[in-house]
């Protein structure tokens, strides 16, 4: 399954996590498209099939599945051991599982913020330690971890993602000085306001606290993007494959932001 930018993926195997997601299935059909053997993890098992199936009717001859709750500590050992099993090694990771809900910060309760910490950080965390010591032996790595920006610039009712992104970012900054040497490259893509299914489903929830409508609750966010338009999971993915191609070998530890102008600090 080739036809993409050309980035020499085709002897790469890529592992991603939160696969059957908007941004997760994005990722896997650009990697698929560079000709990356891909291994692909997320909670539901007929998700899973339906999306390999695709990739396989585009050609992409190397994938393997495994359906899996990244919030069990064993998990991510069991999923890098499965991909190595299966293809005797993992390239890449590109991290996309998580996903945090939002709200006015004395209305969320505490299982909220455990949710958000314990997928989007803590598997994350667990699933980068579990491909490491392979990556360091081989001398070669190249893990993408889908953050977000309100990690650097948090909004008011997104608190319990925007601790958690907080974290992944200090961590990227932080483990890549410490792997650098070994071979392995670790950056973040800082994905602004994206139409994705999440995405709809949050201007709706939005917009049932406030007795606006969705795309009232929409317009909000578009009023403060230069490009007055949200991003694509196209340009997102595309972003992620290049990060995780030999075309970025000196970037790292770097966090990466798409939002079409939004963010006004100096990065």
């Amino acid at each position: 399954m080739r036809g993409g930018m050309d980035l020499q993926l085709n002897e790469k195997v890529a592992l991603i996590t939160g696969a059957t997601g908007g941004l997760g299935a994005a990722c896997a059909r650009e990697l698929a498209r560079e000709g990356a053997t891909l291994f692909l993890c997320a909670r539901t098992e007929s998700d899973l099939e339906e999306l390999a199936e695709e990739l396989v009717k585009a050609g992409c001859d190397n994938v393997r599945c495994l359906a899996v709750d990244l919030t069990s500590p064993e998990a991510p050992i069991n999923v890098a051991a499965s991909a190595e099993k299966a293809f005797g090694r993992v390239d890449v990771l590109v991290n996309c599982a998580g996903a945090s809900a939002g709200g006015l910060f004395w209305e969320i309760p505490d299982s909220v913020w455990e949710d958000s910490l314990g997928l989007k950080f803590m598997a994350t965390i667990r699933m980068i330690r579990a491909v490491l010591p392979g990556m360091i032996e081989r001398r070669y790595g190249r893990i993408v971890t889908l953050v977000g920006n309100s990690g650097r610039e948090p909004d008011s009712r997104m608190l319990p993602g925007a601790a958690a992104n907080a974290g992944l970012l200090a961590v990227t900054a932080g483990l890549a000085r410490e792997v650098a040497a070994h071979g392995v490259v670790i950056n973040a893509v800082n994905p602004g306001p994206t139409r994705t299914g999440r995405w709809e489903g949050m201007m709706e929830s939005f917009a049932a606290r406030s007795g606006k409508t969705p795309e009232e609750e929409e317009q909000g966010f578009l009023d403060a993007i230069p490009q007055k338009r949200l991003g694509t999971t196209v340009e997102i993915a595309r972003l992620v494959a290049f990060l995780a191609s030999d075309a970025a070998p000196h970037v790292t530890g770097r966090s990466i932001t798409a939002d079409g102008g939004a963010s006004r600090a100096i990065l």
